[in-house]
């Protein structure tokens, strides 16, 4: 786990149970997954990445959560370098559909909200 809060990231590394590592040591590490939770690529800022694109040959999959832009900079970067990728996309519409279920106790159409979603971000 790594966190820009050595405090929150050691709690999160200690509820996995597993490794916390302080940012500055992001180009040393290997693992299964990269997953970035930060708002780093979001639209405007789309050109920025939370990490350098050389270390992500050190991970199989990478997953951004962010849903705009679909493909970001680390996105992209990861692809080139042979990652697995994932959007948020799929995260957003999830959560949103989960939120209506409990509110309102019915299951909403989640592929229409999809479509919707990408067809609003096709147009913004």
């Amino acid at each position: 786990v790594l966190n820009r809060t050595i405090e929150k990231g050691e709690k999160l590394a200690d509820e996995f149970g597993c490794e916390f590592c302080r940012i500055d040591d992001t180009g040393k590490i290997k693992a299964e997954c990269l997953i970035n939770t930060t708002p780093v690529g979001m639209i405007p800022d789309t050109e920025k990445s939370p990490v350098k694109s050389d270390i992500l040959i050190n991970f199989r999959c990478v997953v951004d959560v962010i849903y705009n832009p679909l493909k970001t900079k680390l996105l992209r970067d990861a692809e080139g370098a042979g990652c697995t990728i994932l959007s948020g996309l799929g995260m957003f519409i999830h959560q949103g559909a989960e939120q209506i279920k409990i509110w309102t106790g019915i299951e909403p159409p989640r592929e229409f909200m999809k479509q919707t979603v990408l067809e609003r971000l096709k147009n913004s």
